[in-house]
């Protein structure tokens, strides 16, 4: 959850410096500096980075909880039992 909340306060941050420098250059006729297009198209590509990553993260279910183990009865234990299964069907004599 840490990252999708860095990721809404970096999207704030982006969008509010982008309606400050339309307010402060755009609606005056002043040109913007190149230093502070760059951070705001910096803040625009990391929020559209992280939101889709998020985004893609989440998209999918998590994996289906594997089954608890029982001890008594292993993995092992199993292929005991069917190799012993086999033998049966096959008409072999178990000691």
């Amino acid at each position: 959850m840490v990252w999708i909340d860095i990721s809404y306060v970096l999207y704030v941050l982006s969008f509010l410096a982008g309606v400050f420098f339309f307010i402060q250059f755009d609606a005056r006729r002043r040109p913007l500096r190149r230093r502070l297009m760059g951070m705001h198209l910096f803040m625009a590509v990391a929020t559209f980075i992280m939101m889709t990553s998020i985004m893609a993260v989440n998209a999918f279910p998590d994996r289906a909880p594997t089954p608890p183990a029982n001890p008594k009865h292993s993995t092992m234990w199993d292929y005991v039992r069917q190799h012993r299964s086999e033998q049966k069907n096959h008409h072999v004599n178990l000691p």
